[in-house]
C-alpha cells in the first residue's frame, strides 16, 4: 500500500496565490516521478486578505490540520494592503499573517532555516572563475530566535533624538 502524506497548503496572500498552484503541480509531478506514494493536499485560506474579511489570520480547522496533522505544508506568502494602501496590520502591530509564520516555527519547532547553495554547469555566474563543482554548501540560519523574538521598542518617539531599540536575543537550546 502506497504511503500517504497530507499536506497543508497555504497560498496567504499577493505573490503566493500566483505560485503556491504551480508550486502543487511540481509537487504532483514529483510524487507521479518517485512512485509509491499519495498525496492528499487540503487548501486553507489565510494571511492579511483573510484577516481582513474574518478577523483572524486563519481558521482554527486550518491551524489544527497544520499543526496537528499535516505531514508538510506548503507555505505561500503573507502580507495584504488595506483599502488605506498601507499593509493590514494585528492590533499588536505585526503584519497580519505572522502570528501564522512564526506561530509554526515554534510551535513545531522549524528553527533551521536551510538555504541550500549550488552552481549549476552552464548556468552564468559573476563568480568567472568558478565552476559547478566549486560551488556547493548550505547555509543554516537559525529562524525563531534573533530578530524574531519582539524585544524592541522606540524612545522619545516623534521627537529629534527618537530612538529604535532591537535586542537579539540567542537560548542555548
Amino acid at each position: 500500500m502506497p504511503k500517504k502524506y497530507k499536506i497543508s497548503v497555504l497560498p496567504g496572500d499577493g505573490i503566493g496565490k500566483e505560485v503556491i498552484p504551480e508550486a502543487v503541480r511540481v509537487m504532483y509531478a514529483a510524487k507521479d516521478a518517485v512512485g509509491g506514494i499519495t498525496i492528499e493536499d487540503i487548501t486553507f485560506e489565510c494571511g492579511g486578505e483573510y484577516y481582513k474579511k474574518e478577523g483572524r489570520e486563519w481558521s482554527e480547522e486550518a491551524e489544527n490540520f497544520t499543526k496537528d496533522e499535516a505531514d508538510a505544508i506548503l507555505f505561500g506568502a503573507v502580507g495584504a494592503l488595506g483599502s488605506d494602501g498601507k499593509p493590514v496590520r494585528l492590533p499588536d502591530g505585526n503584519h497580519a499573517g505572522y502570528n501564522i509564520v512564526i506561530g509554526l516555527r515554534l510551535s513545531l519547532e522549524l528553527y533551521a532555516n536551510t538555504r541550500p547553495v549550488k552552481l549549476y554547469e552552464g548556468v552564468p555566474t559573476p563568480l568567472r572563475e568558478k565552476t559547478h563543482e566549486d560551488i556547493d554548501m548550505v547555509i543554516v540560519r537559525e529562524n525563531t530566535e534573533g530578530l524574531y523574538v519582539p524585544a524592541r521598542g522606540h524612545l522619545a518617539e516623534g521627537s529629534d533624538t527618537e530612538m529604535a531599540i532591537d535586542l537579539r536575543l540567542i537560548s542555548r537550546k
